[in-house]
């Protein structure tokens, strides 16, 4: 015999709260695990939305069906959530067999992207189908067990969607600001199981206690309609998913807009993603209050919602242009951490407004299913009903954004199309009648025609810029820009990939490692961008080259823009490109090379840090053939010494034989090398010989076509770091503390706090004086004159620090001591190099 009492809703709602913090816990660590199927691209974040969605919409369906029948729905809620911690559990192995499975047909598939994004997504909906499925599934069946009749849809209903996703917004927070960094990414994922299992047992308790399910409500009305199956239904219906495709397209969009000002760091993302869940329960939250005082008609509040989202998002192109006028990137003007603060400040500033109205619809949904009544068996199944076509709605806003409307339109007149979708979706409202639906529509059109976003700029030109290019997509606005230095490549108005200003110094990054591998014939450089410093390459007697790029338009334009001044690399016989992330494509296929060349990666880039881990340098090094050479470029200008540190000590403990080289004597914006051996590196002539010949086929980069040249960029081996290494901690998968430090500090310090100009050079020095007591184990046959060069080099490198650092007589000392060391037909006969370091502008 059931009882006829619910249980506490004060007890139960805590319990959904502690659900939706580990559902966010668990959905953004999938996100994560994502990247290495995926990469760090557009459609990770895609795969993971639609995959989560996807589950969510089918147990929402199937929920609501089994509300109607559950004898004790709070004991029901109490399994599925763990089964959710059980299946979420199995989602790192499921992942691992999925992608095994599509590394086996990753070079067979590679060509053809599309084929390949459809395998690794079916992968990531079977390992993630089941979890989300039961996530899905809890909102009806803890509603039946709280919601005795359809009336207390407008009050329970939303305030359980609202405490639900306020426990998400807690969730998004934990997993994007603290748990990856504090704990590790695997224990972090443990918090958000333990977070279900808590809400698991707290809901068996209850159950135990005699807490069973209400019983059956008043039988409907003679008039009313079977659930789902009226007119009204469907309306509602119909409401519920624009509301989800708003309120996901607007999240995707807001992504790309705030990654014009912001660093993109897992920070920015974390931003964005809080401030949605936090405006959502909100709405949720403030409808749920409204409702219980009956004082307002819902149709009228539904139609008030979407006029005011209308208007905020016509808005938001505006007054956010308006708000970031001159502020290039955030990060730079706040220290940490009051630049998370004033992130959080800015997205609710000024895209707070519209995300507050849209997150009112959905729960004015319940009201007005509410105050419809008759709407069948358990109101937990019309609550069911209404999550899903939410969800499904949601699914095709997350595909929509980024792959319709931001190509179809572009990103600000994306906002004006929402605006839109919001106004005419008025029309599903009950009882709308022309006049209530032109009213909308007429506020609408006035809020986009007084602020008419078509007409703002899509990238940001200072006096004396022209943009020449310019491509919008999923990842984002990739643009090309004349200005009087030369042509440069961009993405997001402030990341430059490149330019031509620094032809000579970024074709130095393809020279420099094809030279410590004489004769090499296979080679992968991973992140092309301009495909300057890919197509120095193609000077070398190369076979095969692997142009690997994850940004499509980047590639695009770079093919296109650039093809005078990067060798049209993307369109040499010898090249192929592969438009994929380069940590999932050395990790997929089965190719092997001579020379693997990184480019510089930002560090605290979401993703990005995940190119400096142990695992990716693991998956380079399986893909060297013997005597190969991995090169990863480092920008010692985006790193603080802490962090060089802890990436140099990574790299040492998969390459035991890598040496340090120098990109350039730059003193305020150096770049350096990090050179892994797998065997033994080549002999001192053979590298001067190969030096000599690519001076004798026309290239005229003195500092690599010198025999000699070469010797002075060479810093010494990283194993005389070897012993303070020990107590560095690595950069891992599970342990990401490149992609969080990096962040903090550059928000903390901006760019004061750099591993550059005296703080290297000392660092430099200790690692000179450690290798010449103890010996240099890479190239033990050097010449007394390449010795001498190196000592030049270090010399050139300190005129740099010390120039940049005010130290002018000092500079002036140690350029004279480089001089008096390096050939004089690199030096002192020769004319300054702005591509080598800055104390030649004072000459």
């Amino acid at each position: 015999m059931r009882s006829s009492s619910a249980p506490p809703f004060g007890a139960a709602a805590l319990l959904f709260f502690l659900s939706g913090a580990g559902a966010l816990v668990v959905e953004t660590t999938w996100l994560r695990w994502f990247r290495p199927l995926f990469g760090a691209t557009a459609p990770a974040a895609s795969a993971t939305l639609v995959a989560f969605f996807a589950g969510q919409a089918l147990g929402a369906a199937a929920g609501a069906r089994l509300a109607r029948r559950a004898a004790n729905p709070l004991a029901g809620y109490a399994r599925l959530e763990a089964a959710a911690a059980a299946w979420a559990l199995a989602v790192p192995a499921l992942l691992a067999l999925g992608a095994a499975a599509g590394g086996s047909v990753y070079d067979a598939l590679r060509e053809w992207p599309a084929a390949l994004t459809a395998l690794r997504f079916a992968s990531a909906l079977a390992a993630t189908l089941p979890a989300a499925f039961c996530f899905g599934a809890t909102l009806p069946m803890l509603g039946s067990a709280l919601i005795a009749e359809v009336r207390g849809l407008g009050v329970r209903g939303a305030a359980l969607y609202g405490v639900n996703t306020a426990g998400a917004a807690t969730g998004a927070a934990l997993a994007a600001f603290l748990l990856p960094d504090w704990l590790g990414v695997r224990a972090g994922y443990g918090v958000g199981l333990a977070l279900l299992l808590l809400a698991a047992a707290g809901a068996a308790l209850l159950a135990r206690r005699g807490a069973a399910a209400p019983g059956p409500p008043p039988a409907p009305k003679p008039a009313a309609s079977p659930a789902g199956s009226g007119p009204g239904d469907r309306r509602l219906a119909a409401l519920a998913g624009i509301s989800g495709f708003g309120s996901f397209a607007t999240q995707v969009l807001l992504v790309q807009s705030f990654a014009l000002v912001l660093d993109q760091s897992v920070y920015a993302f974390g931003v964005v993603l809080v401030t949605v869940l936090v405006c959502l329960a909100t709405g949720a939250l403030v409808l749920a209050g409204l409702e219980s005082r009956r004082r307002l008609a819902p149709d009228r509040v539904a139609r008030a919602l979407l006029a005011a989202a209308a208007v905020g998002l016509a808005a938001f192109p505006a007054l956010f242009v308006s708000a970031t006028d001159g502020l290039e990137i955030l990060a730079s003007a706040r220290p940490w951490p009051g630049y998370l603060w004033a992130s959080l400040g800015l997205a609710l500033g000024t895209a707070g407004p519209a995300l507050l109205a849209a997150a009112g619809v959905l729960p004015a949904t319940f009201a007005l299913a509410a105050r419809g009544g008759g709407a069948g068996p358990r109101p937990g199944a019309r609550l069911g009903a209404l999550a899903a076509a939410n969800t499904a709605g949601a699914i095709a806003g997350a595909l929509a954004a980024p792959y319709v409307l931001v190509p179809g339109v572009g990103l600000w007149p994306a906002f004006a199309v929402l605006a839109a979708l919001y106004a005419l979706a008025s029309g599903a409202v009950p009882r709308a009648s022309l006049a209530r639906v032109g009213t909308v529509l007429a506020v609408a059109c006035a809020a986009l025609g007084l602020a008419r976003p078509w007409e703002l700029p899509s990238v940001r030109l200072e006096p004396g810029e022209r943009l020449v290019a310019l491509e919008q997509g999923a990842a984002g606005i990739v643009a090309a820009v004349q200005d009087r230095g030369g042509l440069r490549l961009q993405t997001d108005n402030h990341y430059v990939l490149g330019g031509t200003a620094e032809q000579v110094h970024e074709e130095r990054q393809g020279h420099l490692p094809l030279l410590l591998r004489p004769g090499a014939r296979r080679v992968a450089y991973l992140g092309s961008a301009t495909g300057i410093s890919a197509g120095a390459v193609l000077a070398h007697p190369v076979e095969h080259l692997a142009v690997v790029e994850v940004v499509p338009a980047v590639a695009s334009l770079a093919a296109d823009v650039f093809r005078p001044f990067n060798r049209d690399v993307y369109a040499d016989p010898r090249s192929s490109v592969v438009l994929d992330d380069a940590r999932n494509f050395l990790r997929a296929t089965q190719e092997r090379f001579d020379v693997i060349v990184a480019d510089l990666f930002v560090p605290w880039r979401a993703g990005t840090g995940s190119l400096y881990t142990r695992e990716h340098f693991r998956a380079a090094r399986e893909r060297l053939l013997d005597g190969g050479v991995y090169c990863q470029w480092l920008p010692l200008y985006q790193l603080s010494e802490e962090e060089f540190q802890i990436v140099a000590a990574t790299f040492l403990d998969v390459f035991p034989e890598a040496g340090l080289w120098r990109g350039d004597f730059y003193g305020r914006f150096p770049i350096v090398a990090l050179v892994g051996h797998a065997g033994r590196p080549a002999a001192a002539a053979a590298i001067q010989a190969a030096a000599t010949r690519l001076g004798e086929a026309g290239e005229t980069d003195r500092w690599v076509t010198h025999p000699l040249g070469l010797w002075s960029l060479y810093v010494g081996p990283l194993a005389a770091f070897g012993a303070a290494a020990g107590e560095v901690p690595r950069n891992s998968d599970d342990r990401p503390r490149i992609e969080y430090g990096a962040a903090r500090a550059r928000a903390r310090r901006g760019s004061e706090g750099a591993f550059v100009g005296i703080a290297f050079q000392a660092f430099a020095e200790q690692l000179r004086r450690i290798a010449a007591s103890q010996g240099d184990p890479l190239h033990p046959d050097l010449s007394p004159e390449a010795r001498r060069a190196g000592d030049g080099g270090h010399a050139l490198q300190a005129a740099g620090a010390l120039y940049v650092a005010g130290r002018g007589r000092e500079s002036a000392r140690a350029l004279a001591a480089a001089a008096a060391r390096l050939p004089r037909s690199l030096l002192a006969d020769a004319p300054a190099d702005d591509s080598a370091a800055e104390v030649w502008r004072a000459e």
